[in-house]
């Protein structure tokens, strides 16, 4: 059997009774952070947002789902496209290391938008955003690192593969109506690594929210699509990597995907957060100050250095990609908040007196999320700390992931809603597989 076919079974079959607790419990967070940075990326974007819904305006259709925080419904397309480009706008989502990429902000989107359109309940939701998780990243893992090193950005190009399966979920495609619905998302998979740093990074999310939410109506409808998407000779595998491992796509939920997405505590690229969090506890166990330093070298992969290698960021959305102004940040500051991603901020002479001494370098052997820093001071002495951050959230409980979220997502709530509506949402979410309806969730959103 095919891998897409493979595939398109796994949608087809799952139910919410096949999913594993924990897997149920991190769909929860996994909205949870959503709506967080959803709502902050509206509030901190609101002039590039504004911009965009005005621009898509004359061609919204029916009023079937809601623009988050805009007291407005759109059609589904074009909701899961704007809300979809707001959550991603922070770029302070949660990551997948096997997708090398923010499994959350191509799915939920897309499947919010359908799944208040149809009324759907809880439970049905939290199925579409395992199942939507578990193609994403099970595609990522098939191709993956080739796909990210050649520049492809994995969000965007693997995300709408997830949509597509979430949408294809709500709606009840059968099988062979799912396996067409993955040939149109495979055919729409788009977006450059060139785009970092620009509005073009969070638009790809949207894109591929609405691309999945397009091929699978066009599916539901019979419109005709590859059926080897993935696997064929011209296919996705193919064409967007220089392999494709066939056995990736298999074994779905053992365990599930979504038990996998890590949550950020820093508001910059996921590649930067090892340094960040290495400096952090530099600063904590050595206290050095800007006047004992001599110079900062920065060792990490040549993953983190391609994508988060920006020398000199002369915007905040910029400096979230750039290793050296994030060190800095962590040693001057002792944080990386949303605040510190303003466009004046990059520019404050300490920050950029601090970033003169910092050095970057890549290191082939490093794993993506492995940093060393090494301190070099006025009178001699040296400083050094090595750390690799992907294990160490992998390993953290999903009782600190939901402690640390619920802060998270209040404080991004809070920036634009009332504290009332926040805990409403928020103990909406933690009850989500109650909920007969989640238009009593979206509705507090709007």
């Amino acid at each position: 059997m095919s891998a897409t076919r493979r595939l398109a079974e796994f949608i087809y079959g799952l139910r919410y009774d096949d999913i594993s607790r924990d897997a149920i419990s991190k769909a929860k967070l996994c909205l949870m952070d959503w709506v967080g940075v959803t709502v902050g990326g509206y509030a901190s974007g609101q002039n590039d947002m504004d911009a965009m819904i005005d621009a898509l305006s004359p061609f919204f259709g029916q009023p079937q789902a809601t623009l988050i925080t805009k007291k407005r419904k759109v059609d589904v397309v074009n909701a899961a496209l704007i809300n979809g480009t707001a959550s991603h706008f922070l770029d302070y989502d949660d990551v997948h290391m096997g997708m090398i990429g923010h499994p959350t902000v191509p799915v939920v989107p897309a499947a919010l938008a359908v799944g208040e359109y149809h009324g759907i309940d809880g439970k049905k939701l939290i199925e579409a955003i395992v199942v939507g998780i578990e193609v994403e990243c099970r595609i990522g893992e098939a191709v993956n690192p080739e796909h990210y090193a050649t520049g492809w950005h994995a969000t965007a190009t693997l995300g709408g593969f997830g949509a597509c399966a979430a949408v294809a979920k709500i709606i009840g495609l059968n099988v062979d109506k799912v396996v067409s619905a993955l040939g149109i998302a495979g055919t729409q998979a788009f977006g450059l690594q060139q785009s970092f740093g620009t509005m073009c990074k969070p638009f790809h999310a949207g894109k591929a929210a609405s691309n999945g939410i397009i091929a699978a109506f066009l599916a539901q409808k019979g419109f005709t699509a590859p059926q080897q998407i993935l696997e064929g000779q011209a296919g996705f595998g193919k064409a967007f990597s220089q392999k494709f491992d066939d056995s990736k796509i298999g074994n779905f939920g053992r365990p599930f995907e979504i038990e996998g997405v890590v949550y950020k505590r820093y508001a910059s690229c996921y590649l930067t957060h090892a340094a960040v969090r290495c400096m952090l506890e530099m600063r904590e166990r050595y206290h050095p100050t800007t006047s004992e330093i001599d110079s900062i070298e920065v060792k990490a992969s040549s993953a983190a250095v391609a994508v988060a290698g920006k020398p000199e960021p002369q915007t905040g959305l910029e400096g979230k990609f750039s290793l050296r102004y994030c060190v800095a940040l962590a040693l001057l500051k002792g944080r990386a908040v949303e605040s510190d991603f303003a466009d004046n901020s990059v520019h404050e002479p300490a920050i950029k007196h601090l970033m003169s001494k910092v050095n970057v370098i890549p290191e082939e052997s490093s794993a993506p999320t492995e940093v060393e820093i090494n301190i070099e001071m006025n009178d001699g002495g040296e400083i050094k700390e090595r750390l690799e951050l992907t294990s160490k959230d992998a390993a953290v409980p999903i009782s600190e992931w939901q402690s640390t979220l619920e802060a998270k997502s209040s404080d991004l709530l809070k920036r634009t809603l009332t504290s009332e509506t926040t805990n409403k949402i928020i103990t909406g979410i933690q009850k989500l597989d109650k909920t007969d309806n989640i238009k009593n969730i979206v509705e507090l959103l709007s």
